[in-house]
């Protein structure tokens, strides 16, 4: 699909779009094929969402990729997927035209393989001196952990007042990013599952339910159409 003159315009005041990639077993399941086929498919759709992202010149893009829970499951599953994602933060940071952060929580270098801990070293260090859009890939992340570590450095930081609201923003993954202005989730699922939590105040949720793999063009059409039919006072 095309977005059309109209939904461009319209679609001009975000700044930062973040996406929970949710549904890539359901929609495995549902074609008879493996859950790695779910997976690398899912990884297929990232790379164009954020080629649809960057086309609208936004400053920052993210996509939830896997909770710390994710790390839960069965072992085989966990095994499949953070190779798939390993693989995808090379070919992201290969592609992307600004920086790449991958968000997690404070004790994934205890549990993630070193393949994928090779993976987030060689995204984050090749690509942190471009100046396109930014992009914020959640692997291991959980929102409550990063909210708690923000306000903890902030809290015990030499230059704290406190007189002053605490600056928890500058301690947070999303440092000197813009805050969400629009978050869409796939699958039909109707929840934030602790993706940046603090960030999202004031966000758009926009809830689709198609699964991930079947991302296109339309899915970030209709969110943005809904996000600018929005009037966001900010509590004014």
């Amino acid at each position: 699909m095309t977005i059309t003159t109209d939904a461009a315009s319209a679609q001009a005041p975000a700044r930062h779009i973040a996406f929970i990639a949710d549904g890539n077993r359901r929609w495995a399941s549902a074609q008879g094929v493996s859950t790695a086929s779910g997976f690398r498919h899912g990884a297929l759709a990232v790379h164009q969402a954020l080629d649809h992202c960057r086309e609208l010149d936004l400053e920052t893009t993210s996509v939830f990729l896997m909770s710390s829970r994710n790390f839960q499951r069965a072992t085989e599953e966990v095994a499949v997927l953070v190779d798939v994602i390993a693989e995808l933060l090379h070919d992201v940071a290969d592609e992307s035209t600004g920086p790449v952060r991958v968000l997690h929580d404070g004790a994934l270098r205890g549990y993630a393989t070193p393949q994928l801990l090779e993976s987030i070293e060689y995204a984050e260090s090749t690509t942190a001196q471009r100046d396109g859009m930014a992009v914020c890939l959640g692997v291991g992340y959980d929102g409550r952990d990063e909210i708690r570590r923000a306000a903890h450095q902030a809290a015990t930081c030499p230059e704290y007042d406190p007189a002053v609201k605490l600056p928890i923003e500058r301690y947070l993954t999303t440092a000197s990013l813009p805050d969400l202005d629009l978050i869409i989730r796939t699958s039909g699922e109707r929840r934030l599952s602790g993706f940046l939590l603090w960030q999202a105040c004031d966000a758009t949720l926009h809830f689709d339910d198609r699964w991930w793999p079947e991302y296109d063009r339309t899915v970030l059409a209709e969110a943005l159409t809904v996000h600018a039919e929005q009037r966001r006072t900010f509590g004014r």
